[in-house]
């Protein structure tokens, strides 16, 4: 009977031990989810081990930053490329075999004076001493014609000498009439011949000037024939080589023009009347590079049916090395600013199909129902709902409600 007994008393010990040890590890546990770093004391152990609940009205620890004043932004966020300002696609002037190539990609040419290629040298050489050789042959001709025109001449006055002579011996009946009439008809005939050998020579001095516009022709071909820079820039794309055929309007080389870029992007259609050339500005990211803002310098005077895109493009000068056409660019298009009151964004709830944010007052949560407007660097704008820079809760506001409780453990910002 004794030993049934001190069974008995044993085990219930046990369950009074077992019971204050629960009760301790529930207050250990209130206390690290509620922020108390006390040790839970002895009266609050007997108060749990005797069945006590913990208020359910207890302060919910939270953490506040004030709103603030600040300059929003309604933005556009794409992907854009950058693109050469100045580029040139370098064909043939003289369609034939290419010659030679006298840069490569990568290579820097200056415009007027790098050569780039040349075309069928040697035929052209050759049409442009043909060229000069009928120049010779028309100059020849001409005084050729100009000394006929000269004993021609000669022969016209000895003529009319003759004649002069004949008519006066004529008239003393020294000589017959029939003398007179046949020198007459010789003065005419040589006046005729000079006649002729002008229109002889008038005709030489035409083909002469023919044959010196050839000559200029030929010459201009053989210059042709031979390529300099356009524009001055690096060699892009080399797309031909020596021996290949180079046809009048296919290019041989692409030459960029690096000190003068542009950004480019494509943006949907319902924002075609916000863009405003010279007053819309985007910021602009490439490689790494912060380019600042630029001012928009071209909008596209039409939508592309299909995509519903416009292109905008802006001006980048002199820009950095790694800002190179083709280079991928993170670009914000800013269509509007505003100042306005803002939040951080993690402070506003969506509370029965409302937008709330929560402040503190009284050490209680204060449920304020606002308005949003834009969203900016984490930030959102408060169009109505709320006029005073007051703290909001940011961390723990998920927990309350309006009227809970709050005990704030720090001010963010500060």
């Amino acid at each position: 009977m004794n030993r049934k007994k001190l069974l008995q008393g044993i085990i219930s010990l046990g369950f009074a031990a077992l019971v204050v040890g629960v009760g301790i590890a529930l207050a250990m546990l209130h206390s690290w989810m509620f922020g108390d770093e006390k040790t839970p004391s002895a009266t609050q152990t007997s108060a749990v081990s005797s069945g006590a609940k913990v208020g359910d009205r207890d302060a919910v620890p939270v953490v506040v930053q004030a709103a603030r004043t600040m300059v929003f932004e309604h933005r556009l966020d794409v992907s854009g490329n950058v693109l050469a300002k100045r580029f040139a696609l370098v064909s043939a002037r003289i369609p034939g075999t290419l010659d030679a190539i006298f840069v490569d990609e990568g290579d820097f040419v200056e415009a007027g004076k790098t050569k780039l290629f040349q075309t069928d040298s040697v035929k052209l050489t050759q049409a442009v001493a043909i060229a000069q050789e009928q120049v010779t042959v028309a100059e020849c001709a001409v005084r050729e014609k100009e000394a006929l025109l000269e004993k021609t001449l000669v022969a016209q006055q000895v003529a009319e000498a003759d004649l002069a002579r004949y008519k006066d011996l004529a008239q003393r009946n020294a000589i017959a009439r029939q003398v007179v009439e046949h020198q007459e008809a010789q003065v005419r005939q040589l006046q005729a011949d000079v006649r002729h050998v002008q229109t002889l020579i008038e005709l030489s001095k035409a083909q002469l000037e023919q044959a010196r516009l050839n000559l200029k022709i030929a010459e201009k071909d053989l210059g042709d024939s031979l390529v300099v820079a356009p524009i001055s820039g690096r060699v892009s794309l080399r797309m031909k080589e020596p021996g290949e055929m180079a046809g009048a309007g296919t290019p041989v080389l692409r030459i960029d023009d690096l000190s003068l870029v542009e950004v480019s992007i494509f943006v949907p259609s319902e924002y075609y009347d916000q863009v405003v050339v010279g007053e819309t500005k985007l910021r602009a990211r490439v490689a790494g590079r912060d380019l600042g803002e630029l001012p928009v310098t071209f909008k596209s005077p039409v939508i592309e049916s299909r995509l519903r895109t416009f292109q905008v493009k802006a001006l980048v000068q002199a820009p950095p090395p790694e800002v190179v056409p083709g280079a991928l660019a993170q670009v914000s298009l800013i269509l509007g600013r505003r100042q306005g009151l803002g939040v951080p964004k993690q402070a506003v709830q969506q509370r029965s199909g409302k937008n709330i944010v929560f402040i503190v007052e009284d050490n209680k949560a204060k449920a304020v129902a606002v308005e949003l407007g834009w969203e900016t660097e984490g930030w959102q704008e408060i169009r109505a709902g709320m006029s005073a820079v007051a703290p909001v809760i940011t961390s723990g506001q998920s927990l309350v409600d309006d009227g809970t409780p709050v005990r704030v453990l720090e001010e963010a910002g500060r």
